[in-house]
């Protein structure tokens, strides 16, 4: 069975964005961070200080992926996005591609009391 929802700590300010999920030795199956951008631009990161491997989505305005990537544990490569987008999604290592999750799925973001999901349409 295919997993359609991710729970997802926040990245919203320029802090949590520069820390992201470095330092962690380990992340849930159905967890992740989604990191959101005020203003849509070209996205860039990398896996400094990172001690898992893990996969990220761009996600556009529209709430479409635009692209998936992968970044490798204490790498300095930057992963970039193609297009301007204003979220991005990182979870563990081929958690999109096990779950058939692609360029082009839109996604929802669903605010709980005390949790926020991510939804894949």
């Amino acid at each position: 069975m295919f997993r359609r929802y991710l729970n997802v700590e926040i990245a919203d300010t320029p802090s949590k964005h520069q820390k992201g999920l470095m330092f962690r030795n380990k992340l849930g199956e159905d967890d992740g961070m989604l990191f959101k951008f005020r203003y849509p631009h070209n996205l860039k990161f990398w896996g400094l200080n990172t001690y898992i491997p893990l996969s990220i989505a761009f996600v556009s305005p529209e709430n479409i992926i635009e692209k998936i990537s992968y970044i490798s544990p204490y790498s300095t490569k930057l992963i970039s996005s193609d297009v301007e987008c204003n979220y991005a999604i990182e979870a563990n290592y081929n958690f999109f591609q096990k779950n058939k999750i692609g360029v082009g799925t839109k996604i929802s973001i669903i605010d709980e009391e005390d949790k926020t999901f991510v939804k894949f349409n």
